[in-house]
């Protein structure tokens, strides 16, 4: 179903690269989400006016990949990306989230589990250690993020939301290709 859910949203994003300004998701979700950002938590990498926020596992290999492919564009082109962690894969995954926030730098813990994320026989994993102890604003901050995703019916991460040039709302849930991100970030108003 996941697989399935990634594929309708890139083919959605692909469609609308194609159609321009016609692109709009279903029922408005992207436009929903987007209206309901600023109630994320979220770490912010890069200082630009070209926002994209990312929802994201720690432990998410796909998460990892996006992380990776977005490396480049840091700092550039003034973007900024904005990862909105969540606890929905694995077991870990709501205490490695955690331990992101409560960081004394959140951007510089979220590049060490980045930098040091495993992908083992035992399944992936982001390289933080679970938080030991969840602060109470900590945990109501991380089921917030995660009840903006299951809101709109989304389950599944990375997804990337923005707003467009012509001020449309654009949502791709997956790891997109190289190209595909490309298209996608200088899409991003």
């Amino acid at each position: 179903m996941l697989h399935i859910r990634r594929t309708w949203f890139g083919l959605l994003f692909l469609a609308g690269l194609l159609a321009g300004p016609a692109l709009a998701a279903p029922t408005g979700t992207a436009d929903r989400l987007l209206a309901q950002m600023d109630q994320a938590t979220s770490i912010m990498q890069g200082k630009g006016n070209r926002v994209v926020w990312i929802f994201f596992d720690p432990n998410c290999p796909y998460c990892h990949r996006l992380y990776e492919r977005l490396r480049p564009w840091v700092g550039k082109d003034d973007l900024q990306f904005r990862w909105v962690p969540v606890g929905l894969l694995t077991p870990t995954s709501e205490a490695k989230a955690a331990a992101l926030l409560q960081a004394r730098d959140p951007l510089a813990a979220l590049r060490q589990s980045e930098n040091d994320f495993n992908l083992s026989a035992e399944g992936p994993g982001g390289g933080i250690a679970p938080a030991k102890n969840i602060a109470g604003k900590t945990r109501m901050d991380l089921q917030a993020n995660l009840a903006l995703l299951q809101g709109e019916n989304i389950n599944g991460v990375p997804l990337m939301v923005f707003r467009r040039e012509d001020g449309g709302a654009v949502l791709f849930m997956g790891a997109p290709t190289p190209a595909q991100l490309a298209e996608l970030l200088r899409a991003v108003k």
